[in-house]
């Protein structure tokens, strides 16, 4: 082989070389690489089985200084299957979750959730949590203090 073929044929290794380097660095960028790293490996990551999952699970939770709260009000505002939970008292924490499917154009429209102390207590807070992210959370203290928590859905600004 003579120089100038060798010549041609390192700089064609070397420019294909470089790009799949740049082809490699652009996938780990957008995660691409990682997924398919944990996929070789056999990993999921729960955010991963959440988004594809059929369901939204919607998480309620109420806790307060005290060992109950009353007049518990929990509403899940579902196209298909709404839920409606009410409770003159109920000892705390209170934690419960609502699975709601997905097959519907806006499948959850609203999350409330109210309480109020006990007598014995000093403080209650209520978080709605969907998928594991909280999207509501309100803490009140006092005499006949109420949590109240709302997450509703809605389109466009504001």
């Amino acid at each position: 082989m003579n120089k100038g073929k060798q010549t041609r044929i390192i700089s064609k290794n070397t420019w294909l070389l470089g790009l799949l380097v740049g082809v490699l660095v652009i996938f780990s960028g957008c995660g691409i690489a990682k997924d398919t790293i944990d996929g070789i490996k056999g990993e999921e990551s729960k955010k991963d089985v959440n988004k594809d999952s059929d369901v939204i699970i919607v998480e309620v939770l109420v806790e307060s200084d005290g060992d109950s709260v009353v007049d518990l009000e929990v509403e899940i505002n579902a196209r298909k299957n709404p839920e409606s939970i009410y409770f003159d008292s109920i000892e705390v924490p209170y934690r419960e979750e609502f699975a709601v499917q997905k097959d519907a154009f806006i499948p959850l429209t609203s999350t409330h959730v109210k309480a109020r102390i006990d007598d014995d207590a000093s403080w209650i807070s209520c978080t709605i949590l969907y998928d594991e992210e909280v999207v509501a959370t309100h803490r009140s203290r006092g005499d006949g203090a109420k949590a109240v928590c709302e997450k509703t859905f809605r389109l466009g600004p504001g």
